[in-house]
């Protein structure tokens, strides 16, 4: 006897490893396939360079390596375990990029698979003993290749420093996938049994050490007690009280495991260090911002053109804005109709629920570090519920079919569409996994896709100098300046690459921009002393760097050009910002010894110097003749 439906877990093993087990294959390959220009990715001067290339803990021997993967905040974000993955991926191919990038496309093909065995079982309870094994696992392999051969999926998969998106992403799937699991054992007492429960507070606490935003895992299952578990009391008559407070304790335990999160993340956001394009957070900003990601997403869902790493984003300025209105049209419509529809198909309701709970924290409603905008990386998990909606849909499709309801040429059309719309899906996702193969090729991409994007130009400014297009990256440099006239960094990139190119006098106006604004970056002062000095005003040079005994004491001074002198033995200004630093803090030797390597380096410079600046003529060092 075929035994149909959730509850036939006795021949479960059997059933699944028939069709199921095949389209399981099926899954595995065509998501692996599609992201197969990933292999020849390198890492890309966006993060990558940051985190792998100029990361001592990740260049170190492997208990540095394990270390720092859980000690660091790097980038700001506290995410152990990705790191480990990380550390992981260097004993196996040092740094080799491709290598790297194999096991961020295996952890995807993980998800997808995980995505699989979630839609079987959430179609099974759906759907009940309405809809068969073969109807059931069509739809499941549906939902599961509409999440993960879309081309939202690029990024997150195409990009190293995305990892903890993918690796957050597959634990809280499985960590659902454990629940539901947990549920069918349990469900004839109404529980979900304690191994079970422990190990979806594993799952989650390695969920939320690989990326934070895991942290709306129980608010995720909640929803799932509500439909399609029915474990809350009320909903559609099913329930209990006592079984509705039990889901309720379950959900607290898991938040209270995610409480201890918070201060981690916290540490990690004021451990970043200043970036110049990242907006404070403002309330009302927020609230727009947060309209505007819900329903972004979901254009480009529907609509996977144009896709780039950085998006135009509006500002208060912007106000009432074209782009804004639209956005809280769409999510009012959407809303409105999976209302309207949710007493015939409530999975609907349920998936954009899900969506606004998962998407909650990178939409940036939630007061947790400053703004971001939308990005592809953050549709990774809010899209499984609708991806797995629309196999919901197939499987109304197949049960329309089987009971004789849909006429067959209806259902080859929606079989044809379907096929269609994930064949599309696959080549346009092999496209654009291509744009993260080299730092040229992604910001030449991102300007054509946002040429009003400032941080896109800068990027390609820099990529374009490095690679000896200084006329080139100029004009990339000017545009962003006519975009973003109050961002720094524009000026502090700009201002390099003109001393680079022998133009110094031209580049000291940025500098002075730079400490307009910010006058404590030793860093960009010393940027402008170098200019000045190129551009032979040496009194002016030193006048400006003993200037930073105003904003940084003697002691940060002295530890900064210090660590500049290692780092670069050869030029004159990281010398003359020691030779003043020691003066003013009183250590006499120190600044005898710096004044004596100055003066081999630029012996004018030195002469100046010392004439220049009060107390040198306490360290001992005599005037040149």
């Amino acid at each position: 006897m075929k035994v149909r439906g959730p509850r036939g877990e006795a021949s479960g093993l059997r059933r699944w490893m028939r069709l199921p087990g095949a389209l399981g294959v099926v899954v595995a390959a065509w998501t692996f396939v599609a992201f197969l220009p990933t292999l020849r990715n390198g890492f890309v001067e966006w993060d990558d360079f940051r985190m792998f290339l100029q990361n001592p803990y990740h260049r170190g021997p492997w208990t540095m390596r394990l270390r720092g993967a859980w000690t660091t905040h790097l980038l700001g974000e506290y995410m152990p375990v990705t790191w480990t993955s990380y550390a992981l991926d260097r004993a196996l191919w040092d740094l080799d990029a491709p290598g790297y990038h194999l096991t961020s496309l295996l952890l995807h093909v993980a998800t997808a698979l995980a995505v699989y065995a979630v839609a079987w079982r959430l179609l099974g309870l759906a759907r009940g003993a309405g809809l068969d094994d073969r109807g059931r696992a069509l739809a499941a392999a549906v939902a599961a290749l509409a999440f993960g051969v879309h081309p939202l999926r690029a990024e997150p998969v195409g990009w190293l420093s995305a990892r903890g998106t993918v690796l957050g992403g597959l634990l809280m799937v499985l960590a659902v996938l454990v629940y539901l699991i947990g549920w069918e054992r349990g469900r004839d007492d109404g529980r979900v049994p304690a191994p079970w429960l422990a190990g979806v507070a594993g799952l989650f606490v390695l969920s939320v050490l690989a990326r934070a935003t895991a942290l709306v895992l129980p608010a995720l299952l909640l929803l799932l007690d509500v439909y399609p578990l029915r474990r809350i009391h009320g909903w559609t008559g099913a329930g209990s009280r006592c079984g509705t407070r039990r889901a309720l304790a379950e959900k607290l335990g898991f938040a209270a495991l995610g409480v201890l999160a918070i201060p981690m993340g916290f540490l990690a956001r004021s451990s970043r260090p200043l970036d110049f394009w990242r907006v404070e957070y403002d309330p009302l900003l927020a609230a727009v911002w947060s309209v505007y990601s819900a329903a972004f997403y979901v254009w480009k869902t529907a609509w996977p053109w144009s896709l780039g790493p950085i998006y135009v984003m509006p500002t208060r300025g912007d106000l009432p804005d074209g782009g804004v209105v639209l956005a809280a049209a769409t999510v009012a419509g959407v809303t409105t109709v999976v209302i309207v529809v949710r007493h015939r198909w409530p999975a609907a309701l349920a998936a954009w629920v899900a969506y606004a709970i998962v998407l909650g924290p990178v939409s940036g409603l939630v007061p947790f570090g400053r703004l971001l905008g939308v990005a592809d990386r953050y549709s990774y998990a809010a899209s499984i519920g609708w991806a797995i909606a629309a196999g919901g849909a197939v499987a109304l499709t197949w049960e329309a079919r089987a009971g004789g309801r849909l006429p067959r040429w209806r259902a080859m059309v929606a079989v044809a569409a379907v096929a269609i719309a994930l064949l599309g899906w696959s080549v346009l996702t092999w496209r654009q996994v291509r744009i993260w193969h080299d730092s040229s090729r992604l910001w030449t991409h991102a300007v054509a896709v946002s040429p009003a994007c400032a941080r896109c130009h800068v990027s390609l400014a820099n990529v374009l100098g490095l690679n000896g297009r200084g006329e080139e990256a100029l004009a990339h440099y000017e545009r962003a300046l006519s975009l973003a006239p109050e961002h720094v960094e524009i000026h502090t990139n700009m201002g390099l690459l003109l001393v680079r190119l022998g133009r110094p006098a031209e580049a000291i106006p940025h500098y002075e921009r730079v400490l307009a604004r910010h006058p404590d970056i030793l860093t960009a002062r010393v940027n402008l002393v170098t200019g000045l000095v190129e551009a032979g005003r040496l009194p002016e040079a030193v006048v400006r760097l003993d200037e930073a005994g105003r904003t940084s004491p003697p002691s940060a001074q002295l530890e900064y050009f210090e660590r500049l002198t290692r780092t670069q033995p050869t030029a004159p200004v990281p010398w003359l910002g020691l030779f003043l630093a020691a003066v003013q803090a009183g250590d006499q030797a120190r600044a005898r010894a710096a004044h004596a390597t100055l003066a081999g380096l630029h012996a004018e410079l030195a002469s100046v110097a010392l004439r220049a600046t009060p107390g040198a003529h306490r360290t001992g060092v005599a005037p040149r003749a």
